[in-house]
């Protein structure tokens, strides 16, 4: 029976999100979004080594003022595309997140078995509070050492290049110190690819899964956090009994 032209539309969309496990060798570089952030990381990338870049963006346009860069182009959701493909990324593949969400929680919440539940929560305050924080538009906090806007190319001197100001830790060191029960602490360590430029490794969204899917803790904060700016999500995470 040949499908329907909805049906079709469906598989067409589920074949150009998969991707070939051969086409990916251990520097392979995820950028998951193409808009003015993921545009730039691109042309980074390319500047600065020759590594495979994967650039996944729902919107054919932004995708499209690509076609001068030496990148694979994936035409679909890109938190989908690293649910659906987890399996074939490497441990030592890097992500960059470029998309205006916690692309690490949202990546969570669709990865863990099928009978885990996730429900977002407001992260708590803290005492003393967190610096320039703030509340995303999809329930998130954001965090900061800056109250302006930073240069693109700031390459996370010990100093501030702004203020000259001397941090007394990192951010992501701070985040992970904080103690805020009955919430258990993830912090991913955001790391410069080059300068204004950060992403992490395939490897910490699998420790992730793994600490949430296998510790009996239910109450979480999840942050990607870099030396100077990070984001934090709260959520609770319930079992299902299945009958």
């Amino acid at each position: 029976m040949a499908k329907k032209p909805s049906q079709q539309l469906r598989s067409n969309a589920k074949s150009k999100m998969a991707i070939d496990s051969n086409q990916i060798s251990e520097d392979t570089v995820f950028i998951i979004g193409a808009g003015h952030f993921g545009a730039r990381a691109a042309r980074i990338v390319c500047q600065h080594s020759d590594s495979p870049v994967f650039v996944v963006d729902p919107d054919k346009k932004g995708l499209s003022n690509l076609k001068d860069l030496r990148v694979k182009k994936i035409l679909g959701d890109g938190i989908q595309f690293l649910i659906r493909n987890f399996h074939y990324l490497k441990q030592a593949n890097t992500i960059v997140p470029a998309l205006p969400i916690h692309l690490a929680y949202e990546w969570l919440k669709g990865f863990l078995p099928g009978d885990m539940k996730i429900e977002k929560l407001p992260v708590p305050e803290t005492n003393p509070p967190l610096p320039n924080a703030w509340l995303a538009s999809e329930g998130s906090t954001l965090v900061s050492y800056a109250d302006f806007l930073c240069p693109d190319d700031c390459p996370e001197p010990a100093s501030c290049t702004v203020t000259g100001e001397r941090r007394e830790q990192p951010l992501y060191a701070l985040l992970r110190n904080l103690n805020l029960p009955p919430f258990n602490m993830h912090i991913i360590r955001s790391r410069q690819l080059a300068p204004g430029l950060g992403g992490y490794k395939v490897e910490e969204l699998k420790n992730v899964a793994e600490k949430v899917s296998t510790n009996k803790a239910r109450m979480w904060i999840l942050g990607t956090a870099c030396k100077c700016h990070g984001i934090l999500t709260a959520f609770e995470v319930n079992k299902e009994i299945v009958k």
